[in-house]
């Protein structure tokens, strides 16, 4: 007797898509058991479920970005791992995946790295590493490093639902779907989540539901890869699509980064049982409305713990009252930073104390620039008191203020920055900028401040510029116009270096050489000292320029200069008196 199976005799058709020739079925001992083996016919070259004609593919690109031909076995995957100029800086650790790579950071040396904690992935923009939790997404047509949980697209289709049968309502697809950027999933009004249990055949509106075979991330996890399974025969598994990203945000919901399906029918599910009370805070309770909605409640008075901030120059330091933290039920020693690497802390004066170095991506940390302002934030994340492990902590988001321009006051507008409820910002110290006469090209041996210099008329005067500034990867001083006076005064101005439509360039190469300027914290400037004043008063306008959002060298030509990226002006420094004499 034999069995017949026509929904998976016509399996292998069903998953032809453009370029993809007929194939060829085997059905084996249908007493035993029976499987379906698809094969190329000739002329074509492939797995048996995709296949490329060899003719077409060999006068085109058949072959999607990151995959290259071979001509017998079609599109295959390069691995970038492997080639000679290595896509990830180090320390990072190149992972090949399906048509792109991932650059994994390494645990660091000297922080604690517990064996089951999962590795985030980091993404390169524009030439520098995002901040541990950020992807390259692009805001305004603009791509930089941001946080996926707060730009995301909505995918809201019903037919995604785990309950929906798909022979009953119509197959669905994912591999012809050009996914961009991030998505958080909904079933009508309700948030939910990916399912993290086998899901039967033909249901999610499809024929194989594709589910996560391991559980979601934590909030300090960052962005993850996780592996896909795709229901099929009787094996739960028995797809193994190609990893797609995840991130778990405050706020009870998870954010993916979707990648099209490798064939159909397959496609992503929405589980209509999502719990989301998992990520509920320390003073939530959990509420379910009905068999499908739940929600965090506050529960009890609730009085929000202020954590002190202190802004310093080099270092962020946020302490909490021993007293508070008591009566919350949280325990001091599980605190720890947004990387969870990072909890070392002090009991002092009756508060713990934790503290960071203000530089981007240690522990965590997170820098954002505009045009007056740069805003370092991070988080302290406490645990309760009944344990770590399967318990949500509670966050005390913080950001610190530092003005980039020195004459800058509270009252200057700041680009506002999405900011997590209860966050607490402090105003950091402006940037400390000084100006030195040396006594020659070698910019080591200043003249005493303070005191008249006398120099030859027709000599060089050597000027050193520098700037405190602990971002010295970040920022760099950059030379905008200088002029001498007669007096300590800025009045009667007289153009020694740049002025007009000529900023940040010499007027006249003849007098003026610039040595340094834009490329480090220190900037430097040989000018011929002229005997047209008594006394000489210098006086230089600076300004600090982020790195990492453009080039700040000035580029001169003979004819005109060209400006460069917008920077931040520091307040004018002055030296002299500058005394010339005749030999």
């Amino acid at each position: 007797m034999t069995s017949t199976v026509p929904l998976d005799e016509i399996n292998c058709n069903r998953f032809l898509a453009e370029l993809y020739s007929p194939v060829e079925r085997e059905r084996g001992d249908a007493f035993q058991t029976w499987s379906v083996t698809c094969t190329c016919q000739d002329g074509f070259v492939g797995d048996g479920i995709t296949c490329y004609d060899l003719d077409f593919c060999a006068k085109g690109s058949c072959c999607r970005q990151g995959y290259g031909w071979s001509s017998e076995l079609g599109c295959v995957d390069v691995d970038e791992c492997s080639l000679p100029d290595q896509p990830c800086s180090p320390p990072q650790v190149c992972e090949n995946t399906p048509g792109s790579f991932n650059c994994l950071v390494p645990p660091e040396d000297d922080l604690h790295s517990s064996p089951g904690d999962s590795r985030s992935v980091q993404f390169q923009c524009g030439g520098r590493r995002c901040p541990v939790g950020e992807d390259c997404i692009s805001v305004g047509g603009t791509s930089l490093c941001a946080d996926p949980c707060l730009h995301y697209s909505v995918l809201n289709d019903d037919w995604r639902s785990t309950t929906n049968y798909g022979p009953a309502n119509g197959y669905h697809c994912d591999s012809s779907v050009n996914w961009q950027g991030w998505y958080r999933l909904f079933l009508g009004n309700t948030s939910v989540q990916m399912p993290e249990r086998c899901v039967e055949r033909y249901m999610c509106g499809t024929e194989i539901p594709l589910w996560l075979p391991l559980a979601h991330p934590q909030l300090l996890d960052g962005v993850v890869q996780r592996s896909v399974c795709g229901h099929y025969y009787y094996d739960c598994c028995y797809w193994r699509q190609n990893p797609i990203h995840v991130k778990a945000c405050y706020g009870n919901y998870y954010v993916y980064k979707f990648v099209p399906t490798t064939t159909c029918n397959m496609a992503y599910c929405a589980d209509v049982n999502t719990t989301v009370c998992s990520t509920c805070g320390v003073f939530d309770a959990c509420v379910r409305d009905n068999e499908t909605t739940w929600r965090c409640e506050r529960k009890g008075e609730f009085v929000y713990l202020a954590p002190e901030l202190v802004c310093g120059r080099s270092l962020l330091k946020v302490g909490l009252p021993n007293v508070y933290l008591e009566a919350a039920g949280l325990d001091a020693s599980s605190a720890h930073l947004a990387d969870g690497r990072c909890s070392a802390h002090e009991d002092r004066n009756g508060s713990v104390w934790y503290q960071v170095e203000r530089r981007e991506g240690h522990c965590g940390n997170t820098l954002e620039t505009n045009t007056t302002h740069a805003v370092y934030s991070n988080s302290l994340l406490v645990y309760p008191v009944d344990g770590r492990n399967g318990s949500r902590p509670f966050g005390f988001p913080f950001s610190c203020v530092y003005p980039l321009e020195t004459e800058s006051s509270l009252d200057v507008a700041i680009r506002p920055l999405p900011l997590t409820d209860h966050k607490v910002v402090r105003v950091g110290a402006k940037a400390k900028a000084s100006m030195s006469l040396y006594r020659d090209s070698n910019y080591t041996q200043p003249y005493p401040a303070g005191q008249p210099v006398t120099l030859i008329v027709g000599s060089s005067l050597h000027v050193g510029v520098s700037v405190e500034e602990s971002e010295a990867e970040r920022f760099v001083v950059v030379l905008e116009d200088c002029y001498t006076t007669e007096s300590p005064t800025v009045h009667a101005l007289k153009p020694l270096l740049f002025l007009g439509s000529s900023p940040r360039c010499p007027t006249n190469r003849t007098q003026v050489t610039v040595e340094e300027s834009g490329s480090s914290l220190r900037a430097s400037f040989s000018a011929l000292l002229q005997g047209e004043y008594r006394y000489i008063f210098l006086h230089c306008s600076l300004s600090l320029c982020d790195q990492g959002s453009s080039s700040c060298t000035p580029v001169c030509s003979r004819r005109r200069s060209r400006s460069v990226s917008k920077s931040i002006r520091l307040k004018p420094l002055t030296i002299g008196p500058i005394t010339s004499t005749i030999l």
